[in-house]
């Protein structure tokens, strides 16, 4: 029986290359070197042993490396996406993103420059809505006008019962204005790829035809709520970013960040609402914090640093709760992993994955024969079946093509 030419071939490849992808993956070579066809890993990486085609597939698998760029001479120039990622725990502007990052917000990039195309075609106007704001603008002042823009009263989170249904509320007047919101938690569908909250909550990519939210949903639900508001700022505002949000202890240096931060804040918690409920919520509860968490559907670490920006509380006060809360966060932070981890073998597709309102119309734009399948697949990472499925699910869909 003649052998594999592809499994007897071996290829020459640079080491540099080699170390280019683990470092660029974040993957050690003793981590990489358990998997079975990697196995002589170490060798390849000191040049006394060559890789064959499908050894080196399986280490392109592994460092998330499309496999010709191991072929090539010298490492590629893989310009990083061109929004600033902001870092609270450092408080710089460019801090480096991960992998993972960066090709969550490529996948992000291509299916809003998709659905601008789309949207130019079919005679939709740009949205005066975007960009609309600046940084100096009064926060009440701005968190009203946003209200107002999605249709929402001041207490409105107030009215659900929890901080799903008040979120999903939320994401529906958002996508209701044409803003594209995507809550996910993994990369593509690659479950061994978990998004990282601690490097990033959220990030938003800003266009007057079509802007593009994305929400980190491997953080905590009241979390969420805030990085949705805070991205809802930053379109309003008119500047893409990314960012982590790791604590609201302190300001941030950057102004941008800083307004975005005031702005959701107001938009949340209302300072008029927080002053007008402070009292009730002192009397009706031993845990201060968590009944105007509750109400307001945010984060206790968001009630507090409210309670502080409103004079409900000192600085003592709020430094008291910040040391409680560290503590009970990182303990919350490992259980929140461990449950990531649980759920990763049933992490199933849901139509807020992509956002709700770009699912439609690229189900819409299949059924105008103006998108092939094949490239509806692609933009959603959907197979057939599933497609289909949604497909079926979305017919007579409540988002119409907003002109």
């Amino acid at each position: 029986m003649a052998r594999d030419s592809r499994r007897s071939h071996r290829l020459d490849v640079k080491g540099t290359l080699l170390h280019w992808a683990m470092e660029r993956s974040n993957k050690s070579a003793e981590d990489l070197a358990e998997k079975p066809n990697l196995k002589k890993l170490n060798e390849w990486l000191a040049g006394t042993r060559k890789p064959t085609r499908p050894q080196l597939e399986a280490f392109a698998k592994a460092t998330y490396t499309p496999f010709g760029y191991l072929l090539l001479s010298k490492p590629p120039d893989i310009q990083p996406s061109p929004i600033p990622h902001f870092r609270t725990m450092d408080n710089s502007r460019q801090a480096k993103r991960s992998l993972d990052l960066e090709d969550t917000i490529k996948i992000v990039k291509r299916r809003q420059d998709w659905i601008r195309n789309y949207l130019m075609e079919v005679g939709a106007k740009p949205m005066g809505f975007v960009g609309s704001g600046t940084i100096d603008h009064d926060p009440v002042e701005a968190a009203d006008m946003i209200r107002m823009g999605l249709g929402l009263r001041q207490n409105w989170a107030a009215r659900f019962g929890s901080w799903k249904s008040a979120q999903k509320r939320l994401q529906q007047k958002i996508e209701d204005m044409r803003i594209f919101v995507s809550i996910d938690k993994i990369v593509k569908n690659n479950r061994n790829r978990q998004l990282d909250p601690n490097e990033f909550r959220g990030f938003v990519l800003v266009d007057n035809y079509a802007p593009f939210v994305f929400v980190n949903k491997a953080d905590f639900e009241g979390a969420q709520m805030f990085t949705l508001a805070h991205e809802l700022a930053h379109v309003w505002i008119g500047e893409s970013a990314s960012f982590d949000l790791h604590h609201l202890a302190s300001n941030p240096h950057n102004t941008l960040e800083l307004a975005c931060n005031r702005i959701a804040a107001e938009f949340l918690v209302p300072t008029k609402e927080m002053l007008q409920q402070w009292d009730l919520f002192v009397e009706s509860s031993d845990d201060t914090y968590e009944t105007a968490s509750r109400h307001f559907k945010v984060s206790r670490i968001v009630a507090a640093r409210r309670a502080l920006d409103t004079n409900c509380i000192t600085e003592d006060d709020f430094n008291k709760f910040y040391k409680q809360y560290k503590e009970a966060y990182r303990k919350q932070e490992r259980l929140k992993k461990l449950e990531n981890k649980q759920k990763q073998l049933f992490y199933s597709f849901s139509p807020s994955r992509v956002s709700k309102r770009f699912l439609q119309t690229v189900i819409t734009a299949v059924g105008e024969r103006k998108i092939l399948y094949r490239e509806a697949y692609s933009l959603t990472g959907l197979k057939l079946k599933s497609f289909n499925i949604e497909k079926k699910k979305n017919e007579g869909g409540r988002y119409r093509i907003t002109r």
